[in-house]
């Protein structure tokens, strides 16, 4: 054996063994006092929130429009023997229907084509703009045929200097006869630009009609050429350009509900 390798060796014994003597070797260390572990702080548990129902939501709209409506009605039908509140809202639609013309042109809108009755009450603000003569209304109580179906027809007409309404009966899309004939009102304005809002009341063979909140009269048709069908918004326009926008529409029902409490369940 080599010197060198003798000397490593007997160093490293020599350790060895003063290791095991107390105080000797290896230094004391002092054991670390222990250290504080904070607990994790406490989150707030969030709230689950209910999932929107859509059908809940709908009830509920339909419901306040339903309240809004009979208070409306109240005032307007309190006095009269018009059974409003036997009802129910049938059709709601707060966004506008608008139909533009250009020259000689009739043109029309269909209501919902789901939607049929016979005894309503119908309500809208129509605004016409026009250059010349221009014609505003609904159609009622239409063959599912709109365009040349039997029907009758409320008619708001703009005249020159002479505004006046009619309802008529149409057949095979002409005109045969009209249970009020033309009227002439002053509640109906016709500036250009002008809204009016009109409520027609349809009940059996009786109709009764307002402009502008004003009452115009009791119209009877008895001979009942047509007792139920569907709804338009029509325009007609003598020639230029011109428009009928029909805004806040609504028809409520005097038929007997046959779809639940509440019918409506949104545009």
């Amino acid at each position: 054996m080599k010197r060198s390798s003798c000397f490593v060796l007997f160093t490293l014994i020599f350790l060895t063994a003063c290791s095991n003597i107390p105080g000797i070797g290896a230094t004391a260390t002092s054991t670390p006092a222990p250290t504080f572990t904070p607990h994790p702080s406490e989150t707030p548990t969030q709230i689950s929130t209910a999932t929107p129902n859509a059908s809940a939501t709908a009830a509920v709209q339909a419901t306040k429009a339903t309240d809004d409506m009979l208070s409306d009605l109240d005032r307007l039908l309190g006095d009269t023997n018009i059974p409003y509140r036997d009802g129910y809202l049938a059709w709601k639609y707060d966004d506008p229907v608008t139909i533009k013309m250009n020259g000689p042109e009739s043109s029309l809108v269909e209501i919902d084509n789901r939607l049929t009755t016979g005894n309503f009450i119908l309500k809208s603000d129509v605004t016409w703009s026009a250059t010349g003569i221009i014609i505003c209304g609904a159609i009622f109580r239409s063959e599912k045929d709109i365009t040349t179906g039997s029907q009758y027809q409320f008619l708001f007409l703009r005249l020159s200097g002479l505004p006046a309404w009619t309802i008529e009966f149409h057949e095979f899309g002409y005109y045969k006869n009209s249970p009020t004939k033309t009227q002439y009102s002053s509640a109906l304005l016709q500036e250009n630009g002008a809204t009016n809002e009109f409520i027609l009341v349809a009940e059996d063979e009786e109709f009764t009609l307002y402009i502008n909140r004003v009452r115009q009269g009791r119209y009877f048709d008895n001979s009942k050429q047509r007792v139920d069908g569907a709804f338009a918004f029509l325009g007609i326009q003598d020639s230029g350009k011109g428009s009928c926008k029909y805004e806040n529409s609504w028809i409520w029902s005097l038929d007997p509900n046959t779809n639940g409490p509440t019918a409506w369940s949104g545009n």
